[in-house]
């Protein structure tokens, strides 16, 4: 009753491109780490390791039919839900408190294999604090077993 169902976890190679705008200034970062496709309880989740300036920061992305949720816990807990229909809400705990930020997604292109596993997404967002513009992102992700 109510247990755990792992169905399948399968080791993958992940590529991760983030270009971050913020303040008219422009970043790119580019990640190939070791992780892993879970397939739990009818839900389908990637799993690995971000590797950056010596930290190892947890990141899954949890791949629904309709969106996509992003969680990385680093220094600070990232909690993003894309959904290209709706603005969805997040808080973003800083050393200054929490703000509520608004995710607004133009982008949420996914071609996935669960069978297989692979698969790329392309997400672009932006990320908003009531009227004022926070940032402008674009995620691409590809993975493969």
């Amino acid at each position: 009753m109510g247990g755990i169902i792992i169905k399948k976890r399968i080791p993958v190679k992940v590529h991760l491109k983030t270009t971050m705008t913020q303040d008219g200034q422009q970043e790119q970062f580019h990640f190939e780490e070791n992780g892993e496709f879970v397939e739990l309880n009818d839900k389908h989740y990637l799993r690995y390791l971000e590797h950056q300036h010596g930290q190892a920061t947890p990141v899954q992305f949890r791949l629904d039919e309709e969106e996509v949720h992003l969680h990385r816990q680093g220094a600070t807990e990232t909690r993003l839900v894309f959904n290209q229909t709706q603005p969805t809400m997040t808080r973003y705990r800083t050393a200054y408190g929490t703000m509520n930020l608004q995710v607004i997604t133009s982008q949420l292109d996914r071609h996935l294999d669960f069978f297989a596993p692979m698969g790329k997404l392309v997400i672009a967002y932006q990320l908003r604090a009531g009227s004022q513009l926070i940032g402008s992102y674009q995620l691409e992700l590809q993975f493969s077993a």
